[in-house]
């Protein structure tokens, strides 16, 4: 017992000492929950509880090839900045020590804080490690002499990224499923590397979420949080002010394996080029779910010039009419409409607004309908031979004129949702360019957005875009 004592005080003097170079935790190894008094020991041998640990590091092992185990070997990480800038796209934010430093000192504090409460079941249980109770090496071979002497009960990097992951979540709620999500699989690459049991890595969980209660009644940690919040909304309106297309970082091309079995050879757009243009909805990193599914069953090679927060308008962010502009040549264009002209107020118009029928007046370039027929224009200019399809906006659910049909809930223009929809189909209409009615798409309603969408109940999740997938991918086949 006087052992295991001293250990713990060494720790505990080591990571003081450690503290005091770097950024202090917000509090004291005394303050943090004591998971040795509110957690079970780790399994024992033969329990019931080790041979799921054992089935575990079986299957960890079967996913050490391909992108998984190239991911494992990413996450070994302990660096704040590395990590910051490792979850900033599931945060929807660029986060660095430069762009958001207000930010990183609240991470950094809070991880060396979560951190802290690692140390008394470490010192207490000094749990075998997985590679060496097997005596078999690691994905990670390099770190193997350092972590063999330590204990494996519970995980000091799962503690970090789910604790980040927490952190992250309340400073941004509306990416919280997202971040929930890598941070759950910052964990999980520990076992696939072959360094922890299943077991230290959900005891690490409850630990972090223990010691993240705890933090919140910290004024210290309250105050930094507000002050990240703060800088996070500038930096965000920066962001959008200075946002451009990037093709070059947003263009997938089809997994031969999945072209295979495609069901659309032979129809017109099998193979073809397809560029789209749009909003955050078909750019942001969810929405390769849906945009790889058009590759794969198309044989298409996907190129998005989207900006977050652009519209058709001129006045809505980086423009569809600027990013059209700029776009080269095609097989196929996607106007994919979003929800930003309506919600920050711009003119709908009509669709005669900027047409032969107004003398191409560049007034109406400020209105959702000039803004669409300037795209369409301009896009049978750079390739009189290309198809153009249009998606409409999808249903958003922060109030009931986004997703009810019948709703007389207007904007400050004193349009409705549904007016700037039923728009955009006659601008289509009047150019014969085929509409996909996305607003009325799969069903998706109040008593399911909770599955297809993010938190902020604009943006769709991953399965959201994995449900419409398909059904774009259909009518971009043959415009039908």
């Amino acid at each position: 017992m006087k052992r295991w004592a001293l250990v713990l005080v060494g720790l505990a003097l080591t990571w003081n000492v450690y503290a005091q170079k770097k950024a202090e935790p917000y509090l004291e190894l005394k303050d943090v929950p004591d998971a040795v008094v509110f957690l079970p020991s780790p399994p024992e041998d033969g329990s019931p509880q080790f041979l799921y640990d054992e089935a575990q590091y079986q299957w960890g092992k079967t996913q050490r090839a391909g992108a998984r185990g190239a991911r494992a070997i990413r996450e070994a990480t302990t660096n704040v900045d590395t990590m910051a800038a490792m979850f900033s796209g599931a945060f929807g934010l660029k986060l660095s020590r430069e762009t958001t430093p207000k930010t990183i000192k609240l991470l950094e504090r809070s991880i060396r804080t979560f951190r802290l409460g690692a140390v008394h079941p470490k010192a207490t249980y000094m749990r075998l490690r997985p590679f060496v109770f097997y005596r078999e090496g690691t994905l990670i071979p390099a770190y193997e002499e350092e972590a063999r002497p330590t204990g494996s009960y519970p995980s000091g990097h799962a503690v970090r990224g789910w604790g980040m992951a927490l952190v992250l979540a309340e400073l941004n709620p509306a990416r919280q499923d997202t971040l929930l999500k890598a941070g759950y699989e910052w964990g999980q690459s520990r076992v696939i590397a072959g360094y922890h049991w299943q077991s230290d890595v959900d005891a690490s969980k409850l630990l972090s979420s223990a010691t993240f209660a705890r933090l919140q009644t910290c004024e210290e940690f309250r105050n930094d949080l507000v002050a990240a919040q703060e800088e996070l909304k500038a930096f965000a309106a920066q962001q959008l002010q200075t946002r451009t297309p990037k093709p070059e970082e947003h263009h997938l091309v089809p997994d031969r394996k999945a072209v295979k079995d495609s069901p659309y050879k032979g129809h017109k757009n099998y193979g073809k080029s397809i560029a789209v243009f749009g909003g955050s909805l078909s750019v942001n990193q969810e929405s390769d779910a849906a945009k790889q599914i058009w590759a794969n069953l198309l044989n298409a090679e996907v190129t998005t010039y989207g900006v977050g927060g652009a519209g058709f308008s001129n006045l809505q962010g980086y423009t569809l009419q600027r990013q059209v502009d700029m776009a080269g040549v095609y097989d196929v264009y996607v106007l994919w409409a979003s929800t930003n002209d309506f919600n920050n107020n711009r003119e709908c118009g009509t669709w005669k607004d900027y047409t032969a029928l107004d003398g191409y007046d560049k007034s109406k370039l400020s209105t959702q309908c000039g803004g669409i027929n300037y795209c369409i224009k301009t896009l049978l200019e750079k390739n009189p031979d290309a198809e153009i399809y249009f998606f409409t906006s999808l249903r958003f659910f922060g109030s009931d004129a986004g997703h009810n049909p019948f709703s007389t809930e207007p904007n400050k223009t004193g349009k409705t949702f549904a007016d700037y929809i039923e728009a955009q189909k006659a601008c289509c209409a009047y150019y014969g360019i085929p509409v996909l009615d996305q607003f009325n798409l799969q069903g998706i309603n109040e008593f399911n957005v909770e599955r297809f969408y993010l938190g902020d109940k604009l943006h769709m999740n991953e399965e959201g875009y994995r449900r419409i997938g398909p059904v774009q991918a259909s009518f971009l086949s043959d415009g039908k």
